[in-house]
């Protein structure tokens, strides 16, 4: 591997403090997605991340998910499909609305929390998101987890799908999260994450319960809201100009 997409979900800041905590991490990475509404977000808190990453030359996409504030999209909600096919489409247009009033393009759709776990793993649910991303004018890459059943049904379809890991996850042997829930779930050292990373972008590999499995991923994920996300993004980019690998947008 010769280069390497680091994305993050940014456009989820509660404060000045976690904005200027997003805008820094741009120095660093090559795409993000921008949460639009589902939950967190605004027309007002998207045009100002969509902005800054003009001025970075960061690529941009809309983060829907489960219309769900108050659990912040990281929890199953009852929803029927018909309401669920809706707000992710509205979510999805008011992202779009924003950027061409900023004349600025739109490479991906990445799903957020629960919703991205969902789709990912769901036939139905895949389907569903297929049918509303080809509904759209634009065409649009998809960012989903690697090795997912979402992976396979956009090859098929002929979408463009980009593999994603995450740096500060645990995998289960199946290559799916370890849940927020369970203990472990999360690497929070920066020596934990970059490692990580070292071995899914040199390796292509994942540690699970002490087994290696093969990971192939084309973006790795920062998340915007971690403690220590701006300087795992710095460890993270000292260590592939070391490797020798290029931060790029696919």
């Amino acid at each position: 591997m010769t280069s390497i997409d680091i994305n993050s979900d940014l456009g989820e800041y509660r404060n000045e403090a976690q904005l200027t905590n997003e805008l820094n991490i741009l120095n660093y990475i090559s795409s993000c997605s921008i949460a639009c509404g589902g939950h967190i977000g605004d027309f007002n808190s998207i045009k100002t991340i969509i902005e800054a990453c003009k001025e970075h030359g960061v690529a941009i996409g809309p983060h829907p998910s489960f219309p769900d504030k108050e659990g912040f999209g990281r929890r199953m909600i009852d929803i029927d499909l018909e309401d669920l096919e809706k707000s992710i489409r509205q979510q999805i247009e008011l992202f779009l609305e924003v950027a061409d009033s900023l004349s600025t393009p739109v490479s991906h759709i990445k799903l957020h929390g629960r919703l991205y776990n969902e789709v990912a793993k769901s036939e139905e649910l895949s389907s569903l998101f297929i049918n509303l991303i080809n509904s759209f004018e634009k065409k649009f890459s998809i960012i989903g987890p690697a090795s997912s059943l979402l992976g396979q049904m956009l090859k098929e379809k002929g979408i463009s799908f980009v593999p994603e890991a995450f740096i500060d996850r645990a995998y289960k042997e199946d290559l799916t999260l370890v849940d927020r829930s369970e203990e472990g779930s999360i690497l929070s050292t920066v020596e934990e994450q970059v490692n990580q990373a070292r071995s899914i972008v040199c390796d292509q590999k994942i540690v699970s319960n002490n087994r290696s499995l093969k990971l192939i991923a084309k973006t790795l994920c920062i998340h915007g809201d971690h403690p220590n996300s701006l300087e795992v993004a710095k460890a993270l980019t000292n260590m592939l100009k070391e490797e020798k690998i290029k931060i790029q947008a696919n």
